[in-house]
């Protein structure tokens, strides 16, 4: 009988060191994942090129930031009044993407011969300036096409497994514009 209670005391012991060790390591893999989480949200976007439909495209990529609700909400990586301004509750979340692009380019006047209209077109941006009663239109278009995708951990002849890291790559179709901020919040559930 003594025994007996000498093994469930023991047992008891080991069973709350190990429910300690579990939620020990847990409370690191959470803060390991902040910790990675802020170090990617400074993270330059890497430039590249690529041929689509015979024209060179700039290609943007950027790493996926990837951490719990609640780390994301603490560091201020989702703007939750949008969010709940779409009618959308924080948990509905699958990910959350902000871009900045710039558009800069340098028009010339088409025909300057006694007009006091100057305009500029192309496929991208339409601009007319009116000399009569000083108007100046713009019209601005732009295209991007976003893939998210994973990186493999491991590799070994055609076999692929595991997932180290996620990615985005953005492809800018107009040549006058630039990607300059591309931010990808997923949030763990």
């Amino acid at each position: 009988m003594k025994r007996l209670l000498i093994e469930m005391v023991i047992g008891m012991i080991v069973v709350v060191f190990g429910r300690y060790m579990v939620v020990s390591h847990q409370r690191e893999v959470r803060q390991l994942r902040s910790e990675l989480a802020n170090a990617q949200q400074y993270v330059p976007i890497e430039r590249d090129t690529v041929l689509i439909h015979d024209t060179l495209r700039e290609v943007a990529t950027s790493p996926v930031i990837m951490a719990e609700l609640r780390d994301l909400r603490r560091q201020r990586l989702i703007d939750e009044e949008t969010i709940r301004a779409l009618g959308l509750r924080l948990k509905q979340l699958d990910a959350v993407q902000t871009t900045t692009v710039e558009t800069k380019d340098t028009a010339r006047a088409a025909d300057v011969t006694h007009s006091s209209l100057f305009s500029y077109d192309d496929g991208w941006s339409h601009l007319e300036f009116s000399l009569e009663d000083s108007t100046f239109y713009y019209n601005i278009r732009d295209s991007l096409a976003t893939v998210v995708y994973h990186e493999y951990k491991h590799r070994f002849l055609w076999f692929r497994w595991g997932v180290k890291g996620y990615h985005v790559k953005m492809v800018n179709f107009n040549p006058h514009a630039r990607v300059i901020y591309n931010r990808y919040v997923k949030p763990g559930k």
